[in-house]
């Protein structure tokens, strides 16, 4: 008997001590990044493409900012024909701008049932570094 109250109070004794020891012991939480929100782009503000169809007559259009810190933007404007296996090349068009907005268009006669797509690529430059992207745009004639 004095064997068990024994074992009972070696581990009651452990057990607080275990206790007393883990509330004292000072528990840091890792200080999480930098969680500010980043531009995506540092000489481009945005870049978009949009594609409209109006019988068998069809346009695909984009635009593209820079930010106010780059020199010029230079893009070119894509336009592909989905051929059932790979999409084929139809047309571009290029254009440049110091100052505003950079639009570019091309108006093609589209087939109905075929999916086309426009690609847009972009070089923005600040401080003559250039600043490379290109986003697209698929929609199908109907």
């Amino acid at each position: 008997m004095k064997r068990n109250n024994a074992i009972k109070a070696i581990v009651s004794i452990a057990l607080s001590i275990i206790m007393i020891c883990s509330l004292t012991a000072p528990a840091f939480a890792a200080q999480p990044e930098d969680t500010a929100v980043q531009p995506r782009w540092t000489s481009i503000a945005t870049m978009e493409v949009s594609m409209s169809f109006v019988g068998s007559d069809g346009n695909v259009s984009a635009i593209a900012r820079k930010q106010s810190t780059a020199s010029h933007i230079v893009g070119t404007l894509y336009l592909y024909k989905w051929n059932g296996s790979y999409y084929e090349y139809m047309d571009e068009v290029s254009g440049s701008k110091r100052v505003g907005t950079l639009a570019l268009s091309i108006d093609f006669v589209c087939e109905k049932g075929v999916q086309y797509k426009g690609v847009l690529t972009v070089v923005a430059y600040t401080d003559e570094h250039g600043e490379y992207e290109s986003v697209y745009y698929c929609e199908t004639c109907k």
